[in-house]
């Protein structure tokens, strides 16, 4: 009984030594740093939530009068929408309030060639379009 209480005040003692030589040794932090690399958005972004009978065409038709500026909308929401030519009910989507005219015509050349589409999958020419101006 005597060698258990002994052993257990040796095994405390190295603890409170080694718990108390670890909390002494403290250095200040100097600098600064980042956190985040995201830089932030200054355009200003307004929300459309899909309902029944929405297309992009629509959306694109009633925040900025030009039908044919879908593709921006498209763009700025790829990680909601995969295949353009269907979006759900209930979708929130972005909508950036301010285009600059580049990526407006860029957007309505794209949406004049884009050619054929099928519903549910995702064509080619969307992604080049995607991947393009990342």
């Amino acid at each position: 009984m005597n060698f258990k209480k002994n052993t257990f005040a040796l095994i405390l003692f190295f603890l409170v030594i080694t718990l108390s030589s670890c909390t002494s040794q403290t250095i200040d932090i100097e600098g600064t740093t980042k956190f985040s690399s995201i830089k932030a958005d200054d355009n200003p972004v307004q929300y459309h939530t899909v309902v029944y009978g929405d297309s992009l065409w629509d959306i694109s038709h009633k925040y900025y009068n030009d039908p044919y500026v879908w593709p921006n909308i498209f763009k700025k929401n790829q990680n909601k929408i995969y295949d353009a030519d269907l979006i759900l009910p209930g979708q929130s989507l972005i909508i950036h309030k301010n285009i600059s005219d580049k990526s407006r015509e860029k957007a309505r050349d794209y949406a004049k060639t884009r050619g054929l589409w099928v519903v549910g999958y995702r064509e080619e020419s969307d992604i080049i379009f995607l991947e393009n101006d990342k």
